[in-house]
């Protein structure tokens, strides 16, 4: 995941807790189909704030904590989900922070860009690595 998004490798750790929050609320072959946390509360999760690691996000700087000039939105990355409903880790590059914020708008396109140029170039450089097989000549009798 971080490799995909080109996020620095000290986000290790929120990468894992990611991928153990999305694990536990995503359907399992070997439960029947159900989802971990299906399983051991008896009711389907609720996954309709799910969002792609590593977008960017825009979160709202509220008045109390910004001066009349400042601005009113900070640029982040998102790195995960906590346990309340709609409220998101964010890492805040500018003062190298990771914070949990609730009020945010998403940019997921440009995180989908990014997977998808990076899977195109992966697949182009297997194609070069793989040897074409020689054509045999036409023999002519």
């Amino acid at each position: 995941m971080l490799h995909d998004q080109s996020l620095p490798l000290h986000l290790w750790v929120e990468a894992c807790n990611t991928t153990m929050y999305l694990q536990n609320r995503s359907p399992q072959h070997i439960l029947g189909m159900k989802t971990p946390m299906e399983d051991f509360l008896g009711k389907r999760p609720d996954v309709s704030h799910f969002r792609i690691f590593g977008s960017l996000v825009y979160c709202h700087v509220t008045k109390d904590a910004r001066k009349k000039l400042d601005p009113t939105v900070e640029l982040g990355i998102l790195l995960g989900h906590t346990d309340t409903p709609h409220n998101y880790h964010v890492f805040l590059p500018t003062s190298q922070r990771t914070v949990v914020r609730r009020d945010l708008k998403f940019d997921e396109q440009r995180a989908m860009r990014v997977s998808l140029e990076r899977e195109l170039k992966l697949h182009g450089d297997e194609e070069l690595l793989v040897s074409k097989e020689e054509e045999p000549p036409d023999d002519v009798d």
